[in-house]
């Protein structure tokens, strides 16, 4: 649900597909894949295992975790097929990173400049900010990344994010779904605490990083929808919720159909 529903990357491919039925070929084919690569690339850390255990002479001492792979890239392969592969792994991060900076751009000029701003400007200006604005987020990604490489463990490193920002996202994503009552104001209640108990997690308690995201969302989850029936307010249509899609009906090619 984070990512097909949450994850503005994912969420602004599906947007593009003309149908929802070809929406739901694509969740089901990506899925898929993903399951599939993922497995490949579990299989390829094992075989580095194995591999080690009977060369143990082969590995330098210091060389553990993420650092097993490029090393044996760079000593083992080929120079050829070497180099070919770390070509392969910064062609994939370039792909992953410029996805999300262009679409963190795009959000920000659209969702927060345009209905803020009270002269208007055309479509050059924005374009143009986005430019400047995927410069500064590429330079501010570049700095993340060099945090991250403190953490050792690039598995950790993703789930210490994963846990602080997308743990309350799914969380406000979940209580529109399913909620009629929450509001903003108590989503915001509800991330601090989250994102303070993440902390505590991963500094103070010291836990394993499996844990980070779940904290993270289950308490923002909880403690978001008690402060917004605290702080009252209207409640939001029945037919913005999954209770109210009974009553809608959905239609290949075209959006949803109402009939109260």
């Amino acid at each position: 649900m984070q990512d097909y529903g949450t994850d503005q990357v994912t969420v602004q491919r599906l947007m593009a597909v003309k149908s929802f039925r070809g929406t739901v070929k694509a969740v089901l084919l990506n899925s898929f894949f993903d399951f599939t690569i993922v497995g490949l690339l579990l299989f390829l850390g094992l075989g580095m295992f194995a591999y080690y255990q009977n060369f143990p002479e082969r590995l330098a001492e210091g060389i553990t975790g993420d650092k097993v792979l490029p090393y044996y890239i760079i000593h083992t392969l080929p120079r050829g097929a070497s180099g070919l592969l770390i070509t392969a792994i910064f062609a994939a991060a370039m792909s992953s990173m410029d996805s999300g900076i262009n679409s963190l751009s795009t959000v920000i000029v659209n969702d927060f400049v345009k209905p803020l701003r009270k002269i208007s400007r055309d479509d050059y200006h924005d374009v143009k900010l986005a430019r400047i604005l995927t410069v500064v987020l590429g330079v501010f990604a570049v700095g993340v990344a060099c945090y991250a490489a403190t953490i050792e463990q690039i598995l950790k490193a993703s789930s210490s994010f994963l846990g602080l920002f997308a743990g309350p996202i799914l969380a406000l994503f979940l209580l529109g779904v399913l909620t009629r009552r929450a509001n903003f104001r108590g989503w915001l209640v509800g991330t601090v605490f989250a994102m303070g108990t993440t902390l505590w997690f991963q500094h103070g308690l010291k836990a394993h990083f499996i844990y980070y995201f779940p904290v993270c969302f289950g308490i923002s989850f909880l403690l978001s929808y008690l402060a917004s029936l605290l702080f009252g307010g209207p409640k939001a249509e029945r037919e913005l919720t999954l209770w109210g899609r009974s009553n809608l009906r959905i239609n290949d090619g075209s959006p949803a159909a109402g009939s109260k």
